[in-house]
């Protein structure tokens, strides 16, 4: 299910590109070392961590109003390689669909930030016998999550140069711990082939205004995660999530949200009741529960949306908090309005960390009435 939402959700303006323009093929090598950022990881982080990355892109060109409204992005799908640097950590295969959002353009030169999640297999995970320095990971399949901000230069229409920096994370959302994540760190450059590129003509406009209908709206939805808690090997619990939030539109391609967030951690339950740290049922719920606001920034792409969300924890109750603040990274999927409203029910994947720390990786759903 994981696989097919993400791969879905940034990789199908491709399926619908395969006859276009502006297809290419990128190599790029990645350099760099990995952030120890916690004193709670037992390894000593390599010197060095360099790997090898293939990308297949598509340039969108116009073709649907919300291409030029974003300045024409870029999606496409990275498959990559990463020798982390050491016998504890060994090498990483990952593949992933991400979109390169346009900073500027000036003549032969592009900028772009990068945003993409996947999967990854590593080949070490933590072992009590045969690897137990590895307390960063503690499963062979996990998520990854990349960060690019890169710069292009064009040398020719068929083939271009890039470089910039980089940042990859992996981790499994605390499913199986321990899972503080490894989290590299560098510099990237390489080169890209683009057999058909887009000529300025190619371009076209949006028909339509970017100016939103409605500015106002609203926003709920539920998730559900599951984590497993304190044991190496031991059960995993539900984690339960709910939220409403108002809706400001920028734009159509652009909204805020403001509201409120809650959570019930059904293993913080079970461990509070084993260990009689704390007395009656009452006081146990409390305890898993969890109260935030938060403030996220959504960005449009047709019927799919990257949300960026940070919080705050409110209320003085519930245990096992690590920060006092959160963030949260979602993928949606949005369809069609119901008839005769402006509500329209959305399918979404949530990774929450505390700083660059994973907590859960959650899937729901939801509405917005718009």
């Amino acid at each position: 299910m994981l696989v097919l939402l993400v791969v879905m959700a940034l990789s199908s303006p491709l399926v619908q590109a395969q006859d276009r323009k502006g297809i290419g093929l990128t190599l790029t090598n990645h350099t760099g070392f990995i952030l120890k950022h916690t004193d709670k990881l037992t390894f000593t982080p390599p010197p060095v961590s360099s790997g090898l990355e293939v990308s297949f892109t598509h340039r969108t060109h116009g073709q649907k109003n919300w291409e030029a409204w974003n300045r024409y992005p870029v999606f496409g799908i990275n498959a990559i390689w990463i020798d982390l640097g050491s016998d504890e950590l060994g090498h990483a295969f990952g593949a992933y669909p991400f979109v390169d959002v346009p900073l500027f353009h000036h003549q032969q030169w592009s900028g772009y930030a990068q945003i993409g999640s996947g999967l990854a297999w590593l080949t070490k995970r933590f072992d009590r016998i045969r690897n137990p320095l590895n307390n960063a990971i503690g499963s062979n399949l996990n998520n990854s999550a990349a960060f690019r901000i890169h710069v292009d230069y064009r040398w020719r229409p068929d083939w271009l140069f890039t470089g910039g920096l980089s940042f990859t994370h992996f981790s499994n959302g605390q499913a199986q711990t321990p899972n503080y994540g490894i989290n590299v760190i560098g510099g990237m450059i390489g080169a890209q082939w683009v057999p058909h590129p887009l000529a300025s003509s190619d371009y076209q406009p949006a028909t339509e205004p970017k100016t939103p209908l409605r500015r106002f709206g609203l926003s709920t939805y539920a998730n559900l995660a599951f984590r497993e808690h304190f044991t190496f090997g031991g059960p995993r619990y539900p984690v339960y999530i709910a939220s409403l939030a108002g809706l400001y539109q920028f734009s159509r391609i652009n909204r805020l949200h403001v509201g409120l967030e809650y959570e019930y951690n059904q293993g913080i339950y079970t461990f509070s009741k084993l260990n009689w740290q704390i007395q009656g049922d009452n006081a146990r719920r409390w305890a898993a529960s969890r109260l935030m606001v938060f403030v996220a920034d959504e960005f449009l792409f047709g019927n799919w949306a990257i949300l960026v969300q940070a919080g705050t924890y409110i209320g003085g109750f519930g245990e096992f908090i690590p920060l006092p603040v959160y963030n949260k990274l979602a993928l949606r999927y949005y369809l069609p309005y119901l008839p005769w409203t402006n509500a329209r029910f959305f399918g979404g994947l949530t990774l929450k960390s505390h700083m660059i720390t994973a907590e859960y990786i959650a899937l729901g759903m939801g509405v917005t009435f718009d």
